[in-house]
C-alpha cells in the first residue's frame, strides 16, 4: 500500500463515521479491522462478557445492528 492509498482509507472510514455515527438502536459506531478487512460496526456488541451462551446469545442479537464493509483489500 501507498501513502496515497492510506490516506484514501482513512478518508472513507472518517467519512463513514460523519454518515452514519450511531447505530439504529442509538449506540456510536466504530471502525473495526477484522481479517484484513475494515468494517463500521455498532459499538453495542464489541466485547461479549460471559461465558459461551451469552456470547452466542449476543451474536444472534447483533443481527438487528448496523455492519457495513468500507475496506476490502484486492
Amino acid at each position: 500500500m501507498t501513502t496515497r492509498d492510506d490516506t484514501r482509507i482513512v478518508a472513507l472510514i472518517e467519512r463513514a463515521e460523519r454518515e452514519t455515527p450511531f447505530c439504529d438502536c442509538g449506540e456510536p459506531m466504530a471502525a473495526v479491522a477484522t481479517d484484513r478487512q475494515i468494517w463500521l460496526n455498532c459499538t453495542a456488541h464489541q466485547n461479549h462478557p460471559g461465558g459461551t451462551v451469552r456470547r452466542f446469545l449476543a451474536a444472534l442479537a447483533s443481527a438487528g445492528h448496523t455492519r457495513r464493509l468500507l475496506v476490502d483489500p484486492v
